[in-house]
């Protein structure tokens, strides 16, 4: 992800509303919006409003059999996808920050 520094004005303005307790949207300090979740047609698919804003996840696996020298090894791999839509700081096709890692040793169940 690439840095999108704040200038100072920016800064200010946020900190001086942050100070005040004011939002942009005229919401008090707790309050929240209009949450609705809903599940896809494909397995794995969800879609969450928050107000205005849409978010769709898909989520998907695969099992394979352990070696047959390591059975009770195994490996997960995650894979995340961000759209540049969400922040100027997600580059098109570039998620090397969103490949993680998890190895499982020994008594996996």
């Amino acid at each position: 992800m690439k840095d999108t520094p704040l200038s100072n004005c920016e800064r200010d303005f946020l900190l001086k509303a942050i100070e005040e307790k004011k939002r942009l949207d005229g919401r008090q300090t707790y309050d929240y919006r209009k949450i609705k979740i809903s599940f896809g047609t494909d397995y794995g698919c969800c879609f969450v409003d928050l107000g205005q804003t849409r978010v769709m996840a898909q989520v998907s696996c695969e099992l394979v059999a352990p070696k047959e020298n390591r059975p009770n090894e195994g490996i997960m791999f995650f894979n995340i996808e961000l759209s540049p839509m969400a922040s100027p700081g997600f580059e098109q096709g570039r998620n090397k920050h969103g490949v993680f890692f998890m190895e499982c040793r020994g008594h996996c169940s």
